[in-house]
């Protein structure tokens, strides 16, 4: 099969990274993860990856979808500081200005539904079509984009970790369509329900079953609304190493496999499923790649995770333990500016949040205290994380969220209600 044959194809890597190529060559890499070790030295690959940055650096330029390090890993984005790089221009940009800070001078900034010109493509970008797809959220999602990439007519959609809405799915076959390829979120990246030790190791399974369950039945509702030529599930496709690992089977996340399997047994006519594997090529005006696809072997997986992966050491665990006295006086500034940043955009929490440091439990919100050990506070959510990691987090060498993200946080809930707000609030404490 030659490339250069092809209006639009793409190149599958991992995870969410991949590289559009258009009918005259043009490369558009997508948010290039490679390195295992992002959200705090958890999050890896399976399969192992053969592809290095090395190999992505030949390319005319970039799309970062938005600054979680899955899609932008700071770590190893070694590129040459006038590479174009694609942003979505929308809101508090956090990544617009990292960008900038580390010297990268090209940016292409789109607006929300704004369509430019990049040689033989046309992109058009999204700001996030939800706040949140499942639960009511005052602030909720700020920072994911969508790509929408076209070129001679033929299309696709690369929403990462943008998810549409079932209205934003017509929207963009109304005005947009009709979509040759949607490249759609199947997973739910995230501590629920693993790291939520309110529920036994039964109903963890039965969450992690209802979880995935709820978000394919969100996939066919987003194939039936926008109807694409092709569907290829994309971004989130992730394992747990180090200390973690064992908390990969109720991660709320399966493999793509699961997710094709699960749409086959439904009618999602006329739409097709594709799938890839690294380095396999999609023509997408056909759908048809260059190699024959080969199933994800889930006990060659388990085997990696548990001989390999489950050895690996997170970055803060070769740092030696704080100061006790230093970390408890920052946790309480830190809590009081939490509390005032919360204020000023208007989020608020019926739950009490409580951190066990060094085997004691502090207050955070909505005053700081230090508790009892059977001290009752209500609606709590308590949080229970390595003291080396908390350090990191206060002095924004790390964030709350990639740290709950990377399954880090122990959680307990009473009762076991989800407020997106609560967490949202989380993300401002640090000092």
């Amino acid at each position: 099969m030659t490339l250069d044959k092809h209006k639009l194809s793409f190149k599958f890597i991992a995870n969410a990274c991949g590289i559009f190529i258009g009918k005259n060559g043009t490369q558009i890499l997508c948010d290039p993860w490679l390195v295992d070790g992002v959200f705090d030295g958890s999050w890896c690959h399976f399969p192992k990856l053969k592809t290095t940055i090395n190999d992505v650096k030949n390319v005319d330029a970039i799309y970062i979808s938005h600054l979680h390090p899955d899609h932008f890993d700071e770590r190893n984005f070694d590129f040459e500081k006038s590479m174009p790089l694609i942003v979505l221009d929308h809101g508090p940009n956090f990544l617009i200005k990292k960008l900038t800070a580390l010297g990268y001078k090209n940016l292409i900034k789109i607006k929300n539904e704004e369509t430019i010109n990049f040689r033989e493509f046309k992109l058009t970008m999204f700001s996030p079509f939800a706040k949140h797809n499942f639960h009511d959220a005052t602030i909720g999602n700020l920072i994911d984009s969508a790509l929408l990439i076209s070129c001679d007519g033929v299309s696709a959609i690369n929403a990462n970790d943008n998810t549409p809405t079932i209205e934003s799915a017509s929207m963009l076959r109304e005005k947009y369509g009709p979509i040759t390829l949607a490249m759609l979120n199947y997973n739910a990246a995230g501590p629920y329900p693993s790291c939520f030790d309110n529920l036994t190791e039964e109903e963890k399974i039965a969450e992690n079953d209802r979880v995935l369950e709820r978000n394919f039945n969100h996939v066919k509702s987003i194939i039936d609304a926008m109807k694409p030529k092709y569907m290829l599930p994309f971004a989130g496709a992730y394992v747990l190493g180090g200390d973690l690992h064992y908390k990969n089977k109720y991660l709320g996340t399966t493999t793509w496999d699961e997710c094709a399997k699960w749409l086959e047994t439904k009618n999602i006519e006329p739409t097709k499923v594709i799938l890839l594997r690294e380095n396999d090529t999609l023509d997408i005006e056909y759908g048809v790649a260059d190699k024959k696809y080969e199933p994800i072997n889930l006990e060659e997986m388990r085997r990696y995770i548990k001989d390999d992966l489950s050895k690996i050491k997170y970055p803060h665990q070769l740092e030696p333990t704080p100061n006790k006295e230093q970390l408890i006086a920052d946790i309480e500034k830190a809590a009081k500016g939490m509390k005032e940043r919360m204020g000023r955009f208007g989020v608020s929490s019926t739950f009490n949040v409580v951190l066990d440091v060094f085997g004691e439990r502090y207050s955070i919100y909505p005053t700081f205290k230090h508790l009892q050990m059977d001290e009752e506070v209500g609606d709590k959510l308590e949080c229970k994380l390595d003291e080396r990691l908390l350090r990191n987090i206060l002095d924004r060498k790390s964030h709350w969220n990639n740290a709950e993200i990377g399954a880090h946080v122990s959680l307990n809930r009473s009762p076991n209600k989800y407020e997106p707000d609560l967490h949202t609030g989380l993300q401002f404490f640090h000092i």
